[in-house]
């Protein structure tokens, strides 16, 4: 969180910390980070001391900020959060939540990018997740940021793909609710591997890069050759020329 300042009256955060990134045309929810670590109420607990939620949009930091449209369809006001369903390449920018009444107001802005596809792919590559897994070694490789995407007491239905491919997986790895368990880690496990939520009528995606260490150990290197218990000589002849 950036430092405070005042603007007009109103306690201005700054661009929150949490950064939303999506692919063109999949749904996302920004939720208003007052509510998440700036004040001690809730958007119920807001609403009732009289605080009104309002939404604003700009290009960048310091651009002209314009209030919000809701259509209600494609992009919507829900209590603490604004939905689109789904997103488009327009919809990248700042969005400012602003708390107030007619003696206290406070603000916060959320960074929103909207990104397409890597040629040829399923990925953004700036929009990667990243993971490390050690050889012969277990790995979990979760689909993140998709808690506002699941029906309560419902299993996701989640595909996964291998750089971008149907993949028919061996029998060492396997999938629990939204996590892929490589049981045995081995160096062609290296690559990008994208999960696939289904949401109503659109599809959320997501992609983590795995790379594959040697394992990691505190003991010191063991000679392998030759044995410690046997003596190697090697003799040497040195030739000696003198020229006269």
């Amino acid at each position: 969180m950036d430092s405070v300042f005042n603007t007009d009256g109103c306690t201005d955060w700054s661009v929150d910390y949490k950064k939303y990134q999506v692919l063109v045309g999949e749904p996302v929810r920004i939720k208003c980070a007052l509510f998440y670590g700036y004040i001690r109420a809730n958007y119920t607990l807001a609403q009732s001391a009289g605080l009104s939620l309002m939404w604003y949009k700009s290009s960048g930091p310091g651009d002209f900020e314009e209030p919000i449209a809701f259509d209600g369809t494609r992009m919507s006001k829900e209590e603490d959060a604004i939905w689109f369903r789904p997103t488009v390449p327009q919809d990248s920018g700042l969005y400012a939540c602003v708390i107030r009444n007619s003696t206290y107001c406070m603000k916060v802005s959320i960074s929103l990018t909207v990104g397409e596809n890597d040629t040829g792919l399923c990925y953004n590559s700036k929009m990667k997740y990243f993971e490390k897994a050690e050889l012969s070694k277990s790995k979990e490789i979760s689909c993140p940021d998709i808690q506002d995407f699941l029906i309560p007491y419902r299993e996701p239905e989640i595909l996964w793909y291998k750089e971008c491919q149907v993949t028919t997986w061996r029998p060492s790895i396997v999938f629990k609710k939204d996590v892929l368990v490589i049981q045995e880690v081995r160096e062609d496990d290296i690559g990008n591997y994208t999960c696939e939520l289904k949401y109503g009528m659109f599809f959320v995606r997501r992609t983590t890069e795995l790379t594959v260490t040697a394992p990691l150990t505190e003991k010191p290197p063991k000679l392998l050759y030759p044995s410690e218990s046997k003596l190697t000589i090697q003799e040497t002849q040195l030739e000696y020329k003198f020229g006269f």
